[in-house]
């Protein structure tokens, strides 16, 4: 089996050999930068940001973004296209399975899309806490994961709901297919806003508030 706790990921590598693999903006992006527009949020995360396509479009859009990233080379992609647009972000590099080097409250958005699924269910848990403690209060975040495996893909599964493909290019990079009632279950903690399947139920998105008002 791969080593689960290994610093090496398969997209550090996919970055080196294919370079700017994500151009293309997410459809979930458009809908948060009406969003957090509409509720006045300039300071945000993008928790795993890849190779910057959503960080460099925050920056055109006018926020605040700090983008984080296990992958250097990843960074160093978003870095470059920044530079190559005339424009600047934060970039730090880190792993979002441990605890975020960041002050507490210290974004009003965050956004994660298709990244804290790739983990164990007990990292995933120490992730969301995490995502908690670093939001504002009233803060917003829009996080996106798996709904479901691959089906041209072999998996072995490591505890329940969570998979290791055992073939392409995530190969050994552990999934946890997530079902709604789980989902929502894991942010419970959070007003929960919205959730929808996308992607034929492939890809489940979350809009998530963090209250501490008593209701």
């Amino acid at each position: 089996m791969p080593n689960l706790t290994s610093n090496k990921h398969p997209w550090d590598d996919i970055f080196a050999t294919d370079g700017r693999v994500f151009t293309e903006l997410l459809p979930v992006f458009h809908e948060t930068v009406k969003r957090f527009s509409d509720n006045q949020i300039h300071n945000i995360l993008d928790l795993g940001c890849g190779n910057g396509r959503h960080v460099l479009s925050f920056r055109k859009n006018g926020f605040n973004v700090t983008g984080f990233d296990r992958s250097p080379t990843g960074l160093k992609l978003t870095r470059d296209w920044l530079a190559e647009e005339g424009l600047t972000a934060n970039l730090v590099e880190g792993d979002g399975r441990y605890n975020l080097p960041f002050q507490t409250a210290a974004f009003q958005g965050l956004i994660s899309t298709q990244v804290i699924h790739h983990a164990l269910i007990s990292e995933i848990r120490l992730t969301i806490s995490e995502i908690w403690r670093v939001l504002d209060d009233e803060g917003l975040a829009i996080i996106t994961v798996a709904g479901k495996r691959h089906h041209d893909l072999a998996y072995q599964q490591i505890e329940p709901g969570t998979y290791l493909p055992l073939n392409g290019p995530e190969k050994g990079l552990p999934h946890h297919i997530f079902a709604e009632d789980e989902l929502c279950q894991e942010f419970r903690k959070f007003k929960i806003l919205e959730l929808s399947p996308r992607d034929n139920g492939r890809v489940l998105a979350i809009w998530i508030k963090k209250t501490t008002a008593v209701n």
